[in-house]
């Protein structure tokens, strides 16, 4: 992972909030923790620098951010688009509805990734 990549992620990781909605708490990660970040049980996990999605189908926009949203099985992958590190967030089926859990996501990607430079004017 490039350096810019990689500080960028620390700093998203550091500044994301402790719980996303009443009751799914920030957990402790282990391995690669400037890069993940996971809450609840099930668990939501969070993984920044990930591919941009290979299919752009249109966008789901939570708080401000544009999302590609692909059914994974056993719940939902969340991936930005239009940022210049993409993150994605996996939301198990057991969550009733994804965009409530993205959505206190939204201010810190907003704070600490930059749009891509080919990001469609807001």
């Amino acid at each position: 992972m490039p350096a810019d990549v990689a500080a960028t992620c620390a700093e998203l990781v550091a500044s994301l909030p402790d719980e996303i909605d009443p009751g799914v708490e920030r957990r402790e990660v282990q391995d690669d923790a400037d890069r993940f970040a996971v809450w609840g049980d099930p668990v939501v996990v969070l993984e920044c620098g990930v591919p941009r999605p290979d299919r752009e189908e249109p966008p789901a926009i939570v708080n401000g951010v544009a999302w590609t949203v692909r059914d994974i099985g056993p719940g939902f992958r969340w991936t930005t688009r239009d940022l210049a590190v993409n993150v994605a967030v996996d939301v198990p089926d057991a969550y009733d509805n994804g965009a409530e859990l993205v959505n206190p996501l939204a201010a810190p990607l907003q704070q600490v990734v930059p749009l891509a430079p080919d990001a469609p004017p807001s």
